[in-house]
This record gives C-alpha cells, sequence and structure tokens, in this order.
C-alpha cells in the first residue's frame, strides 16, 4: 500500500470553492485486473470545528471504501484506505466522495488507476472501446492462426479437447448424454457428430469457418438436427416435445420466432462462442446470422453462465493445435465494451451525472438569515455534461450559480442559497436539475429559529450566579432559558468575563444542543430553545436536561454547574 498525504483545505467558504475546484487526484500504479488493490491516504482537518463524514463512496464503484462514519478532530488527521478492483483492461477515473456535517460541500477527491489483462498477448486490446476492440481482437484471432481442416479437427475434438472425464467419456453438450470412445470414429458410431455453433450453411462449409474448434462442439445426431439452424434464444413455447431433452429445448420465442434453447450449463459456452466467431468473422456479412435480438440474450447468458474449469482448459487445449485463443472465454467482460458483433457501431460519447449530496441539511437559521451550499455535479461520463437549468421547489432555497459545461471526468458546483421567511419553521424543497444526461431531484431541508438569539435583559449586575427553570415547561416547539452571571466576588465587582456553556442533553447523557458557547460579562441572559434546533432534525419530545457551566478566566472562584430538566410534549 502506498501512503500518500491530502490536506483537504477548509477555511473559510470562498477558500473551500477554490480548493474544491481543483482538488488532488489518489493515483494507482498500473495493476492487474481482477485483483483487489489498496491505496491510503490521510484526510486532515486544519480548521478548528469537528468534521463530521457521515457517508463514503464513489461513483463507479470499481473504488470502494470499507468505512463507517467517522469524525476528524480539529487541527487533527483520519487515514483512511481505498481500494481498487475490475475486469477490465482499461483507465478508470472516479470521485472519491466524503459527505460530512460541518462543511457546506462534500469533500470529492479524483481516483486514478489503470488496469491490465495479465496476459501479454492481450495487450493490444488495452484502453479500446468497440470497432477499435473488434479489430484488435480480429487482429490475434488471425495473425498466426492455424486451419486444421474440417477432419483434422473433429479427430482432436473427439480424441482429446472434449474429454474431461476418465475411460475416454464424451459428453453431448445439448443434453448432457454420456458414451465412451476412443476416437471420432467410435463416437460417431454411437449416434454422436459434429455441432456447428454458427450455422455452416451461413459460410457454405468453408475453411477456415468449418474447422474453427472454438464453436465445435460434440452433440448426439438427435438435438444437433432439432437445433438446425435456428437462432438461441429463450423459448417460450415449446412446439416439439422430442427436442425437449436433457433441459435443451425447441419452440417459439416472445416473439413468435423458432428458436433453440440450450440446457443451463452450455448458454454461456454458446455466448462464448458466438462473440468469438461474430468478430473474427464479422458476422460473415453481408447476410449474417447474428443479430440485435439473439446477441441481446447471448449477453444475458454470458453473465449468468461463467466460464468453468472444462471451459477454460477447452480454450487451452484448442489453443495448443490452432494456436490463437478465445478472448471471451479468458476474459468475457470485453463483451461489455462491444456494442454490436455483428455491425460497426461505435458508441456515441456521452456525459453522465451524479451529484452529491443528493438531500442538503443546512444549518438552522434565524428567519431573514441566509446560508449557502455547494451541491457537487459530477461527470462520470465521456463527453461533456451541459446542465440546462436547476431549479427549487420552494422560494427560501434559491439557486445562486450553476457550472456548465462540465467536462468530463470532473465535477463542478451547484450553490443554492436557504433564506428562511418565518420563525419555528422546517422548509422542504427540491432542486430539479435538467441536463444533457437525465434529470436528477436534490432534497432540500432547512429549518428556522427565533428571531434573535441570546439576550441581555437587564442592566442589572448579579450578585450571584444561577440558572432558572426554562418557561414554559412542557412545551412545544420553543421555551425560554433564563440564566444570570454574578458580577461580584467577595462583595466586590470584577471586571473579567467568564467562559460559558449552556447544552442540552438526552437521558443518555447524548448532547442534543449546545445553545451557549461564548465568553460573557456578568449579565441576566435568556435565549430560546427550540425541537427545530440539531442541525434541522426536529427534536423528538420525551424528557431533556439543559446544564449551564462557568469558569472563571482567573481561576479565583469555583467553577458554577448547574443542571435543570425541561420536557418537550408532542
Amino acid at each position: 500500500m502506498q501512503k500518500l498525504l491530502l490536506i483537504v483545505i477548509i477555511m473559510t467558504f470562498s477558500v473551500l470553492v477554490e480548493a474544491q475546484v481543483t482538488p488532488k487526484s489518489i493515483a494507482y500504479d498500473t495493476v492487474i485486473t481482477k485483483t483487489a488493490n489498496a491505496k491510503t491516504f490521510y484526510v486532515k482537518n486544519p480548521t478548528n470545528k469537528l468534521i463530521q463524514i457521515t457517508n463514503v463512496r464513489t461513483v463507479t464503484g470499481k473504488f470502494y471504501f470499507n468505512l463507517s462514519p467517522f469524525n476528524i478532530n480539529p487541527n487533527d488527521s483520519v487515514l483512511v484506505t481505498v481500494y481498487f478492483n475490475s475486469p477490465q483492461n482499461i483507465t478508470h477515473r472516479d470521485f472519491l466522495i466524503f459527505e460530512d456535517k460541518g462543511l457546506n460541500c462534500s469533500i470529492i477527491y479524483y481516483g486514478l488507476c489503470t488496469a491490465k489483462f495479465p496476459e501479454s498477448y492481450y495487450l493490444p486490446t488495452q484502453n479500446l472501446w468497440d470497432e477499435a476492440l473488434k479489430t484488435a481482437i480480429r487482429t490475434y484471432t488471425t495473425t498466426g492462426y492455424v486451419t486444421l481442416g474440417y477432419n483434422t479437427a473433429r479427430d482432436h475434438m473427439f480424441a482429446t479437447i472434449d474429454k474431461y472425464l476418465t475411460n475416454d467419456t464424451i459428453e453431448c453438450v445439448y443434453t448432457g448424454f454420456k458414451v465412451r470412445a476412443v476416437n471420432r470414429t467410435e463416437a460417431q458410431a454411437q449416434g454422436f457428430n459434429t455441432e456447428h455453433t454458427f450455422p455452416q450453411s451461413f459460410f457454405n462449409s468453408n475453411d477456415p469457418m468449418v474447422s474453427d474448434l472454438f464453436h465445435l462442439y460434440p452433440t448426439l445426431e438427435s438435438p444437433n438436427s432439432c437445433r438446425s439452424n435456428y437462432d438461441f434464444n429463450k423459448v417460450f413455447t415449446i412446439t416439439s416435445t422430442s427436442c425437449n431433452v436433457g433441459g435443451s429445448k425447441l419452440g417459439t420465442d416472445s416473439t413468435g420466432e423458432t428458436v433453440y434453447e440450450p440446457r443451463d450449463k452450455h448458454k454461456g459456452n454458446v455466448a462464448r462462442s458466438l462473440f468469438y466467431f461474430s468478430v473474427k468473422y464479422n458476422n460473415i456479412s453481408p447476410g449474417g446470422y447474428m443479430d440485435t435480438k439473439q446477441e441481446n440474450r447471448l449477453r444475458l447468458w454470458n453473465y449468468f453462465d461463467t466460464t468453468d474449469a472444462n471451459e477454460r482448459l477447452r480454450n487451452t487445449r484448442i489453443a495448443n493445435y490452432q494456436h490463437v485463443r478465445n478472448p471471451f472465454i479468458d476474459h468475457p467482460e470485453l463483451i461489455d465494451r462491444i456494442a454490436s458483433t455483428f455491425s460497426v457501431v461505435n458508441r456515441t460519447p456521452v456525459g453522465k451525472i451524479s451529484a452529491t449530496p443528493y438531500t442538503v441539511t443546512y444549518d438552522t437559521l434565524r428567519a431573514g438569515d441566509t446560508s449557502s451550499y455547494l451541491i457537487g455535479i459530477m461527470n462520470y461520463g465521456t463527453a461533456n455534461l451541459t446542465i440546462s437549468n436547476a431549479i427549487s421547489s420552494i422560494p427560501q432555497f434559491t439557486v445562486v450559480s450553476t457550472a456548465s459545461p462540465i467536462a468530463a471526468g470532473q465535477f463542478g458546483y451547484i450553490r443554492v442559497k436557504f433564506s428562511p421567511t418565518s420563525t419555528y419553521t422546517t422548509y422542504n424543497g427540491t432542486l430539479t436539475v435538467s441536463n444533457s444526461d437525465s434529470t436528477i431531484i436534490i432534497n432540500l431541508k432547512g429549518v428556522s429559529s427565533g428571531p434573535i438569539g441570546i439576550q441581555n435583559i437587564s442592566s442589572t449586575v448579579p450578585k450571584e450566579t444561577k440558572l432558572f427553570q426554562n418557561y414554559p415547561n412542557p412545551f412545544n416547539p420553543v421555551t425560554i432559558i433564563r440564566f444570570q452571571i454574578s458580577g461580584y466576588e467577595n462583595g466586590k465587582k470584577k471586571n473579567e468575563n467568564s467562559f460559558v456553556t449552556l447544552k442540552v442533553y438526552n437521558l443518555l447523557g447524548q448532547e442534543i444542543a449546545t445553545l451557549v458557547n461564548e465568553k460573557l460579562t456578568p449579565g441576566i441572559y435568556e435565549i430560546p430553545f427550540s425541537v427545530y434546533q440539531s442541525s434541522g432534525s426536529q427534536i423528538l419530545s420525551g424528557v431533556y436536561f439543559y446544564k449551564l457551566e462557568i469558569v472563571d478566566p482567573l481561576g479565583r472562584t469555583e467553577n458554577f454547574s448547574q443542571t435543570n430538566k425541561l420536557i418537550i410534549v408532542k
């Protein structure tokens, strides 16, 4: 694992904006596909505020974390680990997202890693897609390829390639029926023949196609005849009971077309054979065998019926004779980077949108005050992402600015301002972001408190320190807490301020709200306490305690501490 120190710049709102436009990148060295790789880095908090990381995630999932929510103490750092694992031999880009409480935006880093296949002969497929990838596969599977001839190919298939059990056992791929046969002559004498997964009638039984072992399989004569040259697909209605053997069946698909469905064990093998054949031989165009409906079904079969030890062994055995391998057996995931095996299709680059967070909770504000939040908009696509508009559902949330366009692999911000217009009110709204990818909805929540905070209500300087009972009590939604700070010591006035904290706790002793946390002069004070405090979450009904603590700055008197009970009703 590699360590990289990343300093999260978290200062004022304006400084944070500038810092997050060009964030740090977490870059791996080149790794091997399908292996887990880890990288550690420090997330540092240079502020004097606690940062609560509530959620850590990525967009694509190729980078991932195993983290629970955590805190970063003021002027401290936390070591985190990000993992990477992908089957594709491409360069991956992602966004590493730390959603938090305490800041007005999520913390976003870039993730970057190049994965490569372990086999050097697949290096020409690196970072390729669609037609370029098909060309690379076609070049590999034809360069140095040995055409065996139909008889020789069948001899190898029955004698060695498709024998996975002892005693020279040969198995029909469609029915599972087994016979003992030393060679092709013995197998054919017991009703076996050779299946061309890509029907040979489409290429007039010509070489090199007719003898290419990657689409030849041993079958009984009857299921081979049942299959004929029909497309492979899911059978919805069986039309021949005699062909319904061993899990394979002949019938019609959802559109009424006659199709053949192989047994589950052979579905993925069929898919990977046809992917190979269609790409290598360009679907024997014009008028080839593959089409969209069949290919879509084969993609599902490739996913659900993965390669097993026998299929991988068969790939190696065939390569010993033909001198090339089937790339779709070694790497079934390659098909995901090919838009079509049978026609020329290059996917159009598009922008893809994601956001952080999808739910924004503002700090509690007094009516008339404002607070802004930066919603991160990430483009994980391959072209610019254009935001046409961002509209708030209620006037208390206002869109201040929008970043557009956002380049591929980059992110920008939508700045939304919260301005409550009434006291003791919860505002729930949405932000609808229309863009060139798909419309997304961001949930917005803000809470307003009373019109004022703490107030010194008297010019009288008290002679004793005291915490009064809140009024009203019980209450909902707001009560007033009064306390006074003595201005005398040993009968004489003192001029120093005292550090005062006033906090609310639940019955478990957990802090619910901090109402006062500052130095105050001697005097009599009142402060409202609302059920809507606590960063936008409404405090539930029940019994709570509020505690006043006062420290004389010079330590000449004892610390003061007093606790009273308050009750919130429904």
